[in-house]
């Protein structure tokens, strides 16, 4: 943004992680006239065993309709599910506003280039989820004052704020924090009244009473995991998540109280793992902590946390843990020969080998995790080459050099269109090939391709012409632009830095808006 009092923001692609809305209804008609031609059936002058088998088959028959109904419900339910998730995928691509500037005031127009919030704001932001921050000047008991507001895609504020830095989008989990409070997607509020929030990583946010009476851990749903009562004289209180592998199913939080004192606790459930010292606790990653004295600065022990206790430490200086590839914590002991150096710590069972994990899986696996529990695919390794295969069917044979799936948001969105791709690289060129029929859509001359998991589109510098290439993956267009212009990719358009003017290309990569640089 050209304002020097421009926001503090991503100017990058819009992202959100979905917010899967279920809905229960109880309208489902159902026809009754199956029934009422079974009942007649029945004579009316029924002997006692024929009336006890017609009360039989009457409670037969509604068991049945009841199990119709309920799987009417489920069916409904599904169907509304992923017509919310479309529909929150949809916001990121299809719906996404664009901001432009005209005569030095923001605004904001589809797809097609038309306005649709005309430009009157000083400052504004890209459209995050539903909403984007403007600055605007608004009458406040008779005093004209500037203010940050959160607006819709009609224009209407729905939130504000004095400055800026007190409003602010985790796009991850589509969750606001507005002047210290939890906000949905909706901008619903579903933190208490009584404390103040700071969002962390990783979906965990810090909590203080605003008493100052306690404090603690929170999830983005509102939910408090963890909570910490103040002794006299304290007052501040923080939390740090540890950097984990996708792999592990738990991660514990550092918190840490006026500086002074330290424990790990479980950040989902709030089990205290280790007790309050006033020793140091590092991350160390993967739920690896290192704990060491403050002054002298001296190393006292390494653990390794897991089912809410400590199931490896070690008070050697000599010993390195770490997470190695799947399920295991490499345990390397300096102070042993080289052949006893290296062990390594089921993470499922606790037991420790002595020698390398036969069943060990690759790096490779464990980057596909997400993609497979999307897809039920899997990396194929053929020692020639990489392929890919589902249960016992193969879908892409063992010919590719490698093989890059598109992140799960853009992935979703894809298939939801239609197309199911990966990217995939043989000879020092990249295709893209659908998943359906193996064919490949479109061929780039160059082995590495940009990508993001929040845009359709990707680009890459043709290796023969040296030209920055734009290619979107929706509708197959492309289009050539000098490697020396500015190029910015956004969830459904681009901006190109040409001849002193910033344009804007929709997804048919055609000409909407051009603003003076």
């Amino acid at each position: 943004m050209n304002n020097s009092d421009s926001l503090n923001q991503n100017n990058g692609n819009v992202q959100n992680n979905m917010n899967l809305n279920y809905s229960n209804s109880s309208n489902v008609n159902y026809n009754n006239q199956n029934v009422n031609q079974l009942n007649n059936n029945f004579p009316n002058n029924s002997t006692p065993n024929n009336i006890n088998n017609t009360k039989s088959k009457k409670k037969l028959l509604l068991f049945i309709i009841g199990g119709l109904l309920l799987i009417a419900i489920v069916l409904f339910v599904g169907y509304k599910f992923f017509e919310n998730k479309n529909s929150d995928i949809n916001v990121i691509f299809d719906d996404a506003l664009i901001k432009v500037k005209k005569d030095d005031k923001y605004g904001y127009i589809n797809s097609n280039g038309k306005f649709v919030l005309e430009p009157v704001y000083e400052v504004a932001t890209d459209f995050q989820g539903n909403y984007a921050m403007v600055k605007t000047t608004v009458n406040i008991e008779g005093t004209n004052r500037e203010i940050y507001q959160l607006i819709d895609k009609k224009g209407n504020a729905k939130a504000q704020a004095e400055y800026s830095t007190d409003i602010k989008y985790v796009s991850e989990y589509n969750i606001w924090i507005i002047n210290d409070q939890l906000y949905n997607s909706s901008l619903k509020k579903i933190s208490s009244d009584k404390v103040k929030v700071k969002y962390e990583k990783y979906g965990y946010l810090s909590w203080e009473d605003v008493d100052r009476k306690s404090a603690g851990i929170m999830d983005t749903s509102g939910k408090v995991t963890y909570t910490y009562k103040y002794q006299t004289g304290e007052d501040y209180f923080s939390i740090t998540p540890s950097d984990t592998n996708s792999t592990l199913t738990e991660r514990y939080c550092i918190t840490n109280v006026d500086n002074e004192k330290y424990a790990i606790v479980n950040c989902d459930t709030g089990k205290l793992v280790y007790d309050y010292t006033e020793n140091y606790i590092l991350d160390e990653d993967d739920n690896i902590f290192q704990v060491s004295k403050r002054d002298p600065w001296e190393f006292v022990t390494l653990m390794y946390v897991q089912n809410n206790e400590i199931a490896y430490q070690t008070n050697s200086k000599n010993v390195d843990l770490n997470y190695y590839s799947s399920g295991y914590v490499l345990i390397r002991d300096e102070d042993k020969d080289y052949s006893n150096r290296y062990s390594y710590l089921d993470v499922k069972t606790g037991n420790i080998l002595s020698s390398q994990p036969s069943n060990n899986n690759s790096d490779v696996n464990i980057n596909l995790n997400e993609w497979e529990t999307l897809t039920g695919m899997t990396k194929k390794s053929c020692g020639n080459g990489y392929g890919l295969v589902k249960g016992e069917e193969e879908i892409l044979p063992c010919e590719w050099y490698s093989i890059d799936y598109f992140g799960s948001l853009l992935y979703q969105y894809l298939t939801s269109k239609g197309k199911n791709y990966v990217m995939a690289r043989k000879d020092d060129k990249t295709y893209i090939v659908d998943l359906k029929n193996g064919k490949t859509v479109a061929e780039f001359d160059s082995s590495y391709i940009y990508d993001d998991e929040t845009s359709t589109f990707i680009y890459y510098k043709d290796s023969s012409t040296n030209e920055k290439i734009i290619y979107n993956l929706i509708t197959g267009r492309t289009l050539k632009t000098s490697d020396d212009n500015s190029l910015n990719v956004y969830s459904n358009y681009i901006t190109i830095k040409e001849n002193n003017k910033k344009n804007y290309y929709n997804t048919n990569l055609k000409l909407i808006y051009s603003e003076e640089e």
